[in-house]
């Protein structure tokens, strides 16, 4: 006779479960990894925008015109660096609401996990005792019929 969970539909379900949040908290963070990764390039942009503007200020250049067109660039990536970073701080929030979520799946799954354990080593036990039952009749049985010859 196998050991048999009564719960193990459940147990599959919470670990069905499990993955389904640790999925969603991979999303989030791959997300606020990609707009990590937008915000830094807008701040190498910045950098390389304030280098090139010293090279292009040549004598004769329309200069008032590239620093209009540079301060309207530099505000557009002031602005869209202000959209990434309400989107991160977004992103972070539910990112520790489904770390949250991610660690009570995984305790429900541990707790019936924990049970099946401790209802397998039941089992074994009882195995174990019923085994030594067996044994110790048969031995009785061959001792009675011992006495009897």
């Amino acid at each position: 006779m196998a050991f048999r969970f009564s719960l193990q539909s459940v147990l599959r379900l919470r670990r069905s479960l499990e993955n389904q949040e640790e999925q969603r908290l991979m999303a989030i963070a791959a997300e606020s990894a990609r707009v990590r990764s937008e915000i830094q390039k807008l701040e190498e942009a910045a950098q390389l925008q304030s280098e090139l503007q010293f090279e292009e200020m040549q004598p004769g250049a329309a200069i008032g015109v590239m620093l209009q067109f540079q301060a309207e660039c530099q505000e557009r990536r002031i602005k869209l660096k202000g959209e990434w970073t309400k989107k991160l701080a977004e992103l972070e929030r539910k990112r520790q609401e489904q770390a949250g979520a991610y660690r009570n799946a995984r305790q429900k799954r541990e707790i019936l996990e924990g049970l099946r354990d401790h209802k397998r080593e039941e089992w074994k036990m009882e195995i174990a005792q019923r085994e030594q039952q067996r044994m110790d009749e048969a031995f009785l049985m061959r001792k009675a019929r011992e006495e009897r010859e």
